[in-house]
């Protein structure tokens, strides 16, 4: 029923304004829900991008308000259910009011794009927004220089932005980027071109076939490759944004990683 009716929508972005029966224009959707994806003893990292860029308590909840930004630490559960790690993340999610928790999703570093894939999910199910973006607990983000870039691509139904790459496909298990699933990726050994995953930002139709598909979308070893993998086959504008390559620390950069 989901994909009929999404289907019959297109994945067309709605305008950024929903007019009441009465006239009256209702709350404006969200620009962006940005997710930091982070795991269990990490806390130094969230405390530093909570410091230098996500802010935090009444001013986190401004950011919000006022320029429609949601930001959230994206994080499972523990294998062994209850146990500190959870507890831990309870207790500062108690005190801060900032996180995503996907209760069904164990922690796991092998299910990392599980993960990736169950944060667009959520968080379309959640917000309303034009965009939405995943972000790693070491990159620092520039919020203003995000929301102007960002402003550019609202009359693009269906885009996919970030810091283009390709690389070898690794076949040793010993290797640290080991892909299990080498073999699909044909005798030159190279993955297709996708968005490094430092970063990058989907727009709500890309993010709704996620959240419809969530089921039967195929991961693998890196959640940059399988998000990139989902949209092969489908008419989503890749954009290449110099911008978010975050290890290059360019001039005029939107994010930096550390």
């Amino acid at each position: 029923m989901e994909l009929a009716a999404a289907k019959q929508e297109g994945f067309v972005s709605k305008h950024l304004t929903k007019t009441n029966t009465d006239g009256t224009a209702s709350r404006k959707r969200l620009l962006a829900v940005i997710g930091i994806l982070t795991r269990f003893g990490r806390k130094n990292n969230r405390d530093a991008v909570r410091k230098a860029w996500m802010s935090s308590g009444a001013a986190l909840k401004k950011l919000e308000d006022d320029k429609g930004i949601i930001i959230r630490f994206v994080i499972g559960r523990s294998p062994n259910r209850g146990d500190s790690s959870d507890k831990d993340i309870d207790n500062e999610n108690r005190q801060t009011n900032d996180f995503m928790i996907l209760e069904n999703h164990v922690e796991a570093p092998e299910e990392n794009s599980k993960k990736t894939k169950l944060f667009f999910a959520h968080a379309a199910d959640t917000w309303d927004a034009e965009f939405y973006a995943k972000v790693n607990d070491d990159v620092y983000v520039n919020i203003d220089a995000l929301g102007s870039m960002l402003g550019a691509y609202l009359d693009k139904p269906r885009v996919y932005i970030g810091c283009m790459k390709s690389g070898e496909v690794f076949s040793e298990p010993t290797h640290k980027w080991y892909e299990p699933d080498w073999w699909k990726f044909g005798d030159g050994k190279s993955y297709f071109r996708h968005a490094s995953g430092e970063m990058f930002v989907i727009s709500q139709a890309v993010a709704q076939f996620i959240s419809i598909n969530r089921a039967i979308l195929r991961t693998y070893a890196h959640d940059d490759v399988s998000v990139g993998s989902w949209f092969i086959g489908l008419d989503v504008k890749h954009i290449d944004e110099a911008k978010f390559c975050c290890s290059s620390w360019s001039s005029g950069a939107i994010c930096a990683a550390v």
